[in-house]
């Protein structure tokens, strides 16, 4: 089962090392694009991936 967040609920996430406008700008630029996964209009980030991506130091969190 794939770990997912929406998109829109991520600044009413304690501790959530991402604001929603920096991942709706990922999403627009197409940085880190397997970060992302659209359903019914909705956009969701697999927090999965993205616990990948800042292991391996691909983005800077606070």
């Amino acid at each position: 089962m794939t770990n997912l967040l929406r998109v829109s609920k991520v600044n009413e996430t304690p501790g959530f090392p991402l604001r929603a406008s920096t991942l709706y700008k990922w999403l627009h630029i197409r940085k880190h694009p397997e970060l992302f996964t659209r359903l019914g209009g909705a956009v969701y980030v697999n927090l999965d991936k993205l616990d990948e991506v800042i292991r391996k130091g691909g983005t800077k969190t606070k």
